[in-house]
């Protein structure tokens, strides 16, 4: 079985990052406030994740 592979965009954490704005302006709950911005950390750490993995694959061993 193939392991699943998912690509985070500037985009996806630009769209988050909204969210939580709109979130904010709209008085939502706290726990709705709370819920977006969790997402957006796990968004930043598979980012970094990414970031990370790309690098090595470029640099020789």
């Amino acid at each position: 079985m193939d392991d699943l592979v998912v690509m985070v965009t500037d985009a996806d954490v630009r769209a988050a990052r909204d969210a939580i704005r709109r979130a904010q302006l709209d008085r939502a709950e706290p726990e709705r406030q709370a819920l977006l911005r969790r997402d957006l950390e796990q968004l930043y750490r598979l980012q970094a994740r990414q970031m990370i993995e790309e690098f090595r694959q470029r640099e020789p061993r």
